[in-house]
């Protein structure tokens, strides 16, 4: 990381990829792009997600279809691309017999990485190590564990960083300075991350774009401002004195998907015009007694449960 930040369009492509455990079949014929910033990777468990990370880092081979980075074949030019590649595995291993610095100084070599002290100071700031890095490993928490393979990843000055589950085992606090500082060195650095993770609410706090998968399948992937605007339908927040009542008279004249949510209640109507003419009708004719009504934006989670409902309805 010590080094500048080389001035090219970080690209990762898989095209129609096949991968088959047995009679499972992991992937169906994936295909999709990814160019510079971050991006998600989300999908429920056996989505098909570590598999392709496998297969973008050399591990596993497809059994059909392609994957580069940098334009590079996954499989035949492993080596070149780990060295311009850093990753973090789920449920991350090292040897327990040696500190953190010792660790990560071998790493540094492995890398063929210029100022290794350095390199390693920088990296256990980022990834808040502290006094650990001077600490055996054996002595580590999980969330130290967690820090010590980001800190593995971020070493050597890569180009990408992929990250499955980068924030397990960390409390809140782990959980939002990890974000942060991918957002910083994606902005600041120029180092682009693929995402995979669990936790929507996180993704979408830095995410550029995101791919959905299910059953091995890509659902929906681009932007999220694009599916957003393709995907989700507006929805209300209304505050009012009898929630009971309210739902009664609207569901009566719009349709619209309803639930209670503390407070208020949430609206996602078919005809959002409608919806709105007919709460200022209720509201005129003293029928409800409105304290609030704001719109809400779209979640990365309501984008996901949209593509999974949409998949479902076309099953049927």
């Amino acid at each position: 990381m010590c080094g500048v930040r080389r001035d090219i369009v970080s690209t990762i492509e898989v095209r129609g990829l096949v991968k088959h455990y047995g009679k499972v079949e992991a992937l169906r014929g994936v295909t999709f792009k990814i160019d510079k910033g971050i991006t998600g990777l989300i999908g429920p468990n056996g989505a098909g997600k570590t598999t392709i990370i496998k297969i973008i880092l050399g591990l596993v081979s497809a059994d059909e279809g392609e994957a580069t980075v940098f334009g590079l074949n996954c499989w035949k030019d492993r080596e070149d691309i780990l060295e311009r590649v850093g990753v973090l595995h789920e449920k991350p291993r090292f040897p327990t017999w040696v500190t953190g610095r010792k660790y990560l100084e071998y790493v540094c070599r492995m890398k063929r990485t210029s100022h290794v002290r350095e390199e390693i100071e920088r990296a256990a700031e980022l990834c808040g190590l502290g006094d650990f890095i001077n600490r055996k490993i054996d002595t580590y928490s999980a969330g130290m564990i967690q820090r010590l393979g980001l800190a593995d990843a971020l070493t050597g000055d890569p180009e990408v960083v992929i990250l499955d589950e980068p924030t397990a085992n960390l409390d809140p606090l782990g959980r939002s300075h990890v974000l942060s500082m991918i957002k910083y060195l994606t902005k600041g650095e120029g180092i682009s991350f693929l995402v995979s993770t669990h936790i929507l609410s996180e993704l979408e706090r830095i995410c550029d774009s995101v791919v959905i998968l299910n059953e091995g399948l890509v659902l929906e992937y681009g932007s999220v401002s694009q599916l957003v605007s393709r995907l989700s339908s507006p929805t209300y927040a209304v505050k009012v004195e009898d929630q009971e009542g309210f739902i009664r008279s609207i569901v009566s004249r719009v349709s619209a998907k309803i639930e209670m949510k503390e407070e208020f209640v949430i609206a996602r109507p078919e005809d959002p015009q409608s919806f709105l003419n007919e709460v200022n009708d209720l509201v005129r004719r003293g029928v409800i007694v409105l304290r609030e009504l704001k719109p809400l934006a779209p979640t990365l989670e309501d984008i996901f449960v949209e593509v999974m409902r949409r998949r479902s309805y076309a099953e049927e």
